[in-house]
């Protein structure tokens, strides 16, 4: 197991090494194929170590060293040289989050640190307590939609040459609960998989835990809402043992780049203003090739910005944002929600990656703190997702594993909608636990 460890950390850093000098020399492609060579080197490492093919070690170097990659390729006018503390920072943080996941899951498997009760009420009784989540929190949803829609005075869906109008459509508190719901989806996965264990068909329940949802999406106009709520409900059926054909796989990425292209021309982006925005190197790049670039390239490129401009590091208060906002403490202590410029190399593109706040708390000091925190966090949940029987703990693991594949595109963790729908799984996952004390 050493070796093999020893092995990794090898390949990794030669990888890095490689990518850094070919980088420097001008080589694009190569620097670009030596980080997505290791990211995919990782992932298949990992699956082949845990049968899964949703496995967060491989989803995180997926998404963070396979962005990296991607954004070498400098396909955009934009893209700069990295600095020293970009490329130490991105190096640093997946090798400490992978040894540290890895390390902390085998203690407790070692230790059996965490034994797990067995669940002891039937079955066809637990579809209850999924049915009221399903309808109580569909109905809170679209309850504070309308509320929304009432106090703003227009639906995002029907504005007309208004670009952001998603951007607009949001009352404090309120907004949290409107979009509650792209969690139900995946939760009504779990339902028809339980149905389907009982030899029962979906019902209206499930058709409503679906669709509902979905179409709140798209009336607010926001492809990551719609994104999100489909993804995990597929991410939740895959880590529930769903086996999907090549053919099922081709229908569901149509329909979601379908709908996602919809969602785009609703909300008024031309493709020339796509286009003029990222400053693609070559103007006649197709459009379904520029805007995955642009929403993956760009934003390691945005953190390289911030390692040469920042100035005074925020000391915390970036990381702790989510802390702040939804116990109210901004209100008490308005200076703990100050505002911190935001660095980019073009205004309209404020995406970043996994990594920013975290070095701009701390610079590459809070790049490490990070990977260790997320790192032990990632090797408990690895461990319970083992050992659980309840339904609920596959969809918190589904939930990680969309914020790990898709590391690359925000700060996932200092976002209070994060830890918003985080903390209301939990709240699912007990209620499950809760009821099986009463059946």
């Amino acid at each position: 197991m050493i070796m093999e460890d020893i092995k990794i950390l090898i390949i990794y850093t030669a990888a890095y090494i490689l990518s850094f000098i070919t980088g420097r020399a001008g080589l694009s492609a190569l620097s670009a194929a030596c980080l997505i060579g290791i990211a995919v080197f990782i992932y298949l490492k990992e699956k082949q170590i845990s049968k899964e093919l949703l496995n967060l070690r491989g989803l995180m170097a997926l998404g963070l060293l396979g962005g990296e990659g991607i954004a070498r390729l400098q396909l955009s006018n934009l893209s700069t040289d990295w600095t020293l503390s970009t490329w130490g920072s991105f190096y640093i943080f997946y090798l400490i989050f992978y040894f540290t996941s890895k390390y902390t899951e085998q203690l407790l498997v070692q230790k059996q640190f965490m034994k797990i009760s067995p669940l002891t009420g039937s079955k066809k009784s637990k579809l209850f307590i999924f049915k009221v989540i399903i309808l109580s929190v569909t109905i809170l949803s679209w309850a504070c939609f309308f509320f929304e829609a009432w106090k703003l005075q227009f639906i995002p869906l029907f504005t007309v040459d208004t670009p952001h109008a998603y951007s607009y459509f949001h009352l404090k508190g309120i907004h949290y609960f409107t979009t509650l719901a792209i969690l139900i989806p995946g939760v009504t996965m779990l339902y028809i998989d339980q149905r389907h264990k009982l030899s029962l068909l979906p019902d209206i329940i499930s058709g409503i835990g679906l669709f509902a949802p979905l179409i709140l999406c798209v009336l607010l106009v926001s492809r990551f809402q719609f994104m999100f709520a489909a993804i995990l409900a597929i991410f939740v059926t895959t880590v529930s043992g769903k086996k999907y054909k090549l053919w099922q796989i081709l229908i569901l990425g149509i329909l979601l780049i379908l709908v996602y292209v919809i969602i785009t021309i609703e909300r008024a982006h031309s493709v020339e203003y796509l286009n003029g925005i990222f400053e693609m190197k070559d103007p006649h790049t197709p459009i379904f090739i520029t805007q995955p670039y642009m929403y993956i390239a760009n934003n390691y490129d945005n953190f390289n910005v911030m390692t040469q401009e920042l100035s005074l590091h925020s000391c915390g208060l970036k990381m702790l944002y989510p802390v702040i906002t939804l116990t109210g403490l901004k209100f008490l202590f308005p200076s703990l929600g100050m505002a911190f410029p935001l660095f980019t190399n073009k205004e309209e593109l404020t995406t970043v990656t996994l990594l920013y706040d975290a070095w701009y708390d701390f610079g590459i000091a809070g790049v490490i703190i990070f990977a260790i925190i997320l790192g032990l966090v990632t090797g408990i949940i690895l461990y319970v997702h083992n050992k659980d029987v309840n339904p609920f703990s596959r969809l918190i693991y589904a939930e990680l594993a969309f914020y790990f594949s898709f590391s690359f595109f925000t700060t996932w963790f200092s976002n209070p909608a994060t830890w918003f729908y985080l903390g209301f799984s939990v709240l699912f996952y007990m209620a499950y636990h809760i009821s099986d004390r009463f059946y």
